[in-house]
């Protein structure tokens, strides 16, 4: 057997199932360079601007306006991860990341600790545990833009939603008023959602090629 086609079956084992491959030093080292995708992404903010229908401009008769946007890719970077490497050593990424954040390092936006448990966004951060699993499992190792506009939805969606409810959670233990919970909640998932969905697609889309690259330079 040649070797192109050796490791094409060999990449095939290492889809999203992930149930052939075992831990070895080389899923060890790929595993760990996930947990730094995912603190660079975590303090990486990518500045941009774009059109968007506004209100009417009575000077210059224009629907359209420019919005600015600050952005943080933490999301687009967790479905990548899963695309990557799958649900197995996709979500080991992520609990080594936040353990290192809880008890070693601050690693989070705003810090890190054990009492970054009780921070209102703790919550997204968890979510990224189930979203890993998630997207992994309707992506099935099978790329088809089909499949990748339905993982990256029901990722990020994952997320947000158990974002939400953990802030909510936390806004009743605190017992903060409504309002407030309200400006939060739009801040967290508001127009971002469609960010981390447009961007999450693009992050899987590139995954596929970038896993054959990788299993190459690891071969």
């Amino acid at each position: 057997m040649d070797k192109p086609k050796r490791l094409k079956e060999q990449l095939d084992e290492f889809d999203a199932a992930n149930k052939k491959v075992k831990f070895t030093f080389g899923t060890l080292v790929v595993t760990g360079w996930c947990v730094f995708l995912i603190i660079i992404a975590t303090f990486t903010q990518i500045d941009f601007s774009h059109y968007m229908p506004g209100t009417l401009d009575p000077l210059k008769g224009s629907l359209i306006t420019i919005k600015h946007y600050s952005y943080i890719p933490q999301i687009p970077v967790i479905l990548f991860i899963a695309a990557l490497i799958g649900k197995r050593f996709g979500i080991a990424s992520v609990v080594i990341y936040i353990l290192l954040g809880l008890t070693v390092f601050p690693l989070f936006a705003l810090g890190g600790g054990i009492t970054y448990l009780f921070q209102y966004s703790f919550g997204y951060i968890i979510a990224y545990i189930p979203a890993i699993f998630v997207t992994s499992f309707i992506l099935q190792n099978r790329f088809t833009y089909g499949r990748i506009a339905k993982a990256a939805l029901f990722g990020v969606l994952t997320i947000h939603i158990i974002g939400i409810f953990y802030l909510v959670l936390m806004a009743i233990i605190y017992k903060d008023p409504f309002s407030n919970v309200i400006g939060w909640i739009s801040m967290q998932s508001g127009i971002k959602i469609i960010y981390d969905y447009i961007f999450g697609f693009l992050a899987i889309l590139i995954a596929k090629p970038v896993r054959y690259i990788l299993w190459l330079s690891m071969a």
